[in-house]
């Protein structure tokens, strides 16, 4: 604001903290426009061209004061600011376009004083506000920070450069100024005056320094003729100096440099520097490429031009040529690099990658060999995989490494950033096939992939550019080859992981298939529904395309067929019924059996992946690739040591199964056997008739026990199976004339694991318990009905008879009963009719209907006595006898009377 404008200076005071705002304003508001601001967004928002001076607190919430200051610079308008801080100033406010910075706290004075400097400067030219906006920004760090502080500083260094420029800009103007700016600025320049002084001192000297300089220079006249050039110019053009002195720049740059390639990048060098002398001022930059010729090597040049506008020579030129091949060079590497490394990771095998980057190093990067080591994952030796020599047709031949101290080998196992031959040979001094085949060489580790070799074969060295070079080719070329062994990790994993949950999910849909089975068998009454139902629902199995049940005709040792899904006819229609097995034509082959019959041999599962892989003789191999199987899988049908035959199924695929999947079929294969099991000791105990076998076998203890203890005939009237796999037997001893029957009773209540359930004039019923390795228990649970127990004179053995249904083969129960027992002997045999009421169907209906708990009940209470008149057991005894309370046995009795008496009456 000037002296004659009327309206009062607008001043904001931008200041988070309210009661220091309020306070700079009340200052100031008697002489100023003053308004104020709590944040740095609401000082953007007034900020207009009203205000001629802000003053800013530094440490604002939200924008900072340093942001606000940036945002104001940027704006239309341009006004004063002061910076109002608590904060000792730093280097840092050499970039802040600040125009004076007061430190906390600030008095009335000062502000004012501030204010009224802010105000008359803003009138000056806007160079002498540019001079005094650096002076104070000198001033201030001068004040705060150290002298060899700022000797060191860029930033400092920058902002003086800057002031000196500005201070020549400004000398005619300084008569202007106001008294106390004047003082300032004059202080200044005085300060500087012996510099510049000693800088023109210096001028006289130019000619000498230049000439000395490694930089090419050229000065040239008003008149367009050369007035001086140095020394440079003759190494990095091959001008001629004392002649090029005085001709004419424009004829003598035609003469030297026309025709000899050296050019920038849009035209020749001659045809540019005549340019620039026609130019009337105009700037010039390019960069020159210079090729090597008979007079100078290749190097390339930055060359500028400019005009001399005072001095001397003002109205002419000076013209700069600076070597720049060095960093050129590097350039020019660090894009091919760039290019070739994008080229090296999308590389897709170690060969690729390997060959890229010798070829790369060689061609590309110049280097006279390189070569690549890569680790063999199968040895652990370093292999030579790629190398390439442009000197020479071939390079020398490159040995397998393994241990050792060979200098290839050390720098892979040692990890060392790199190894050079000279800090080898320091070391070691001249040894190996390295120094016999290359003059330098350097090795650079590949991490655990491998080294990298780059050599001379022409009596160079590697420089330290070439050095650096190679090492950050090899990092690429080992990130590159790390790059592809995670890609394959990756791809292996994910190859892995999409089989498993294919795996996983075949068998998850073989398992729910399985469990969906487990119930059809347990409800089925016969094996051959069993036998059945297992058909008809495996073959909804993918890829399933047939399944058949095998078994083995006891008396005739052949294979037969017992049940079937799919179209098997053909392949079922070769099955024999004899040991040896028939080809369709007749021919009589002893080996293989078909996979059923071999599971069932060797009491395993069979799994033939592919049979094609077969012998083409093998009938069943050309009648399951004729109906289109490619594998067959059979699983032994067992219980305990009884085998109920085989599960053959034909898939129509190679390697149809996993080992998880056949497992699976393995363990439904148990589940069958125990389920056929369970239906022959039902039909054991309902049979009315059947064959009678007597077996002597070893003592078993606790029967023996019972045997001897009772001293008495014994009788098994009935079996009943618990949930721990133990067997209840309930036993009648005969006590007729002749015998103590107390004394015999308390016998038996002092023999472990016997109970008495009632005593009779002539008998005495009892429970005993077997445990599950138990041989009498055995022979039962082979599918026979224990019925009568007797002691032999011997103490060691006893007599077992048992009960086998009709439909059971004798020789298979007795082979299965040897051959899972010792010291068993079949002594007796004998046959009874069926009894037809005994056997009738309301009794096979009743015991359907009944759970394993109610059937205990009822059998644990009959042979107690609890249906008699009167009682010989109360319900007390009869649930403690089974272990469950009272009311419970009474539920479970009801129950059973009810369903007999609904299948009696219904």
């Amino acid at each position: 604001m000037t002296a004659e404008q009327s309206n009062p200076a607008g001043v904001l005071v931008v200041e988070d903290d309210r009661d220091v705002a309020d306070l700079y304003a009340k200052w100031l508001d008697r002489r100023y426009d003053t308004e104020t601001a709590y944040s740095g967004a609401d000082a953007l928002e007034q900020l207009d061209e009203s205000v001629d001076v802000v003053l800013l607190d530094r440490m604002m919430p939200g924008l900072s004061g340093g942001e606000v200051l940036e945002a104001v610079r940027d704006a239309d308008i341009d006004p004063q600011v002061v910076i109002i801080s608590a904060v000792t100033p730093d280097l840092d406010i050499v970039k802040m376009g600040l125009d004076a910075y007061l430190e906390k706290p600030v008095d009335a004075t000062a502000l004012h004083e501030t204010v009224d400097q802010m105000l008359t400067r803003a009138e000056y030219d806007e160079k002498l506000q540019n001079l005094f906006s650096l002076i104070e920004r000198q001033e201030t760090l001068e004040a705060v920070k150290q002298t060899e502080v700022l000797e060191h500083s860029e930033e400092y260094r920058s902002l003086t450069d800057r002031l000196e420029t500005v201070q020549r800009e400004v000398e005619s103007l300084l008569t202007e100024l106001p008294d106390e700016d004047f003082r300032v600025a004059v202080e200044r320049l005085q300060r500087t005056a012996a510099e510049r002084t000693s800088e023109r001192q210096y001028e006289l000297l130019t000619e000498d320094v230049l000439d000395s300089s490694q930089e090419g220079t050229v000065v040239v006249g008003a008149d367009g003729g050369v007035v001086w050039a140095n020394e440079a110019t003759e190494r990095l053009l091959g001008f001629d100096r004392s002649d090029l002195r005085g001709r004419e720049y424009a004829s003598a740059a035609t003469d030297y440099l026309q025709g000899r390639g050296i050019e920038t990048e849009e035209e020749s060098l001659a045809s540019l520097i005549r340019a620039g002398l026609a130019s009337n001022g105009a700037q010039l930059e390019a960069t020159v490429h210079v090729p090597g010729d008979g007079v100078v090597t290749e190097r390339w040049l930055e060359y500028r031009s400019a005009p001399i506008e005072t001095g001397l020579y003002a109205g002419g030129r000076i013209e700069h040529y600076h070597d720049i091949t060095g960093r050129y060079r590097r350039e020019q590497y660090l894009q091919t690099l760039h290019s070739a490394t994008r080229e090296l990771m999308s590389a897709e095998t170690d060969e690729q990658v390997t060959s890229h980057a010798v070829t790369t190093a060689t061609r590309d990067l110049e280097f006279p060999y390189a070569a690549v080591f890569t680790r063999d994952q199968a040895t652990g030796d370093l292999v030579p995989r790629a190398s390439e020599i442009t000197t020479a047709e071939t390079g020398p031949a490159l040995p397998t490494l393994s241990g050792g101290t060979d200098p290839v080998w050390r720098a892979f196992a040692d990890r060392a950033e790199r190894l050079s031959a000279d800090t080898y040979r320091e070391r070691n001094g001249y040894d190996g096939w390295l120094d016999d085949a290359f003059d330098d060489w350097m090795l650079c580790p590949l991490g655990q992939r491998g080294v990298f070799l780059v050599a001379t074969t022409d009596g160079g060295s590697l420089s330290a550019t070439k050095q650096t070079l190679a090492e950050t080719w090899a990092a690429n070329t080992r990130q590159a080859l790390e790059q592809l062994a995670r890609t394959r990790n990756l791809r292996d994993r994910d190859r892995e992981l999409e089989r498993q949950n294919k795996r996983l999910s075949r068998l998850d849909r073989i398992n729910k298939l399985i469990r969906s089975i487990g119930p059809a068998v347990a409800s089925a009454d016969t094996r051959a529904e069993i036998e059945t139902e297992v058909c008809r629902r495996l073959l909804r199995m993918e890829p399933v395309t047939g399944v058949w049940v095998a078994d083995v005709d006891i008396s005739t040792d052949g294979t037969v067929c017992r049940a079937r899904t799919g179209n098997l006819e053909d392949y079922l229609a070769n099955v024999p019924r004899a040991t040896a097995e028939a080809s369709g034509t007749g021919a009589v082959e002893t080996t293989p059996g078909v996979p059923a019959r071999q599971a069932y041999e060797t009491r395993s599962s069979v799994s033939v992946t592919d049979l094609v892989a077969i012998q083409s003789d093998v009938w069943w191999r050309n009648r399951g690739l004729k109906r289109g199987t490619n594998t067959i899988v059979a699983v032994p049908v067992v219980h305990e040591s009884t085998r109920f035959g085989a599960i053959e199924l034909h898939l129509d695929r190679p390697a149809g199964m996993e080992d998880e999947e056949l497992d699976a079929l393995a363990e439904l294969a148990t589940t069958i056997g125990h389920a056929i099991g369970a239906i022959r000791q039902r039909d054991a105990l309902l049979s009315g008739g059947g064959t009678f076998l007597t077996f002597q076998i070893d003592s078993d203890s606790r029967l023996s026990q019972l045997v001897t203890v009772a001293d008495a005939p014994l009788t098994v009237t009935d079996i009943s199976r618990q949930d721990d796999r133990t067997c209840a037997v309930f036993v009648t001893v005969e006590v007729g004339a002749g015998r103590d029957s107390d004394r015999i009773e308390t016998r038996i209540e002092n023999t472990p694991g016997v109970s008495v359930l009632r005593t009779g004039r002539t008998e005495i019923t009892c429970v005993l318990t077997l445990g599950p390795e138990s041989p009498t228990q055995q022979l039962a649970k082979q599918g026979a009905a224990l019925q009568q127990l007797e002691q032999r004179p011997d103490p060691n053995h006893l007599v077992v008879t048992v009960e086998l249904p009709h439909e059971t083969e004798v020789r298979e129960y007795v082979d299965a009963v040897t051959g899972a027992l010792d010291g068993v002997e079949l002594v007796a045999k004998r046959h009874q009719p069926a009894d037809r009421r005994s056997a009738s169907t309301v009794t096979t209906a009743v015991d359907d209907q009944l759970t394993d708990r109610q059937r205990e009940a009822l059998q644990t209470a009959f042979h107690a006595g609890y249906f008699d008149w009167p009682r010989s057991a109360d319900a007390d005894t009869v649930a403690a006898e089974i272990g469950i309370a009272q009311s419970t046995l009474s539920q479970h009795l009801r129950t059973a009377e009810q369903k007999l008496l609904a299948e009696l009456f219904s």
